[in-house]
């Protein structure tokens, strides 16, 4: 990043790159619960949605990209190890149901993941609304995905699902 455009974010910088991270890490383990999901599961349904998820974990692995960009842009390193990811990473537990044939309790899981998402990425939208208009630009693209995400999920389970506690 040019010398301008880190003056724009210099009094948060150090913040952002924290909440970045943080966003980086929580898609590295969205992407791999995503495509685990979608090899693991079984039943009648389970070929379209494992599809679906196939297509969630391949959009969060995108999204890992496009964090990790904006942090390298900020002066910043995404993680490097993925043995590092759980110290960075948002504390909720992906929590999937014990049976594999539980497909709504997959869905569920995946549903609780997806709204972790929209509550960071509206926070970001938040905090750089007038800080730094390239991460709030980003901010608002992955909080409008997060948020499909959220609508495709619920259509799949055929009603909105209440909040889970990750346990």
């Amino acid at each position: 990043m040019g010398r301008l455009g880190q003056q724009l974010v210099r009094n948060n910088r150090k913040g952002l790159i924290e909440d970045l991270t943080r966003a980086y890490a929580d898609e590295w383990y969205a992407h791999y619960n995503y495509f685990l999901v979608s090899k693991t599961i079984s039943g009648p349904a389970s070929p379209a949605v494992g599809q679906v998820l196939r297509r969630k974990s391949e959009r969060a692995l995108s999204h890992a990209e496009r964090l990790a960009e904006r942090i390298i842009a900020l002066g910043g390193e995404p993680v490097l190890k993925l043995t590092a990811l759980p110290d960075v990473a948002t504390d909720k537990p992906f929590k999937l149901p014990n049976d594999v044939r539980d497909i709504d309790g997959a869905l569920k899981a995946v549903l609780d993941a997806e709204r972790t998402s929209i509550r960071t990425y509206q926070s970001f939208y938040e905090k750089m609304r007038e800080k730094d208009p390239v991460t709030h630009t980003l901010a608002a693209e992955l909080l409008r995905e997060a948020i499909e995400g959220e609508e495709e999920i619920e259509r799949l389970l055929g009603q909105p699902a209440p909040e889970m506690d990750g346990k």
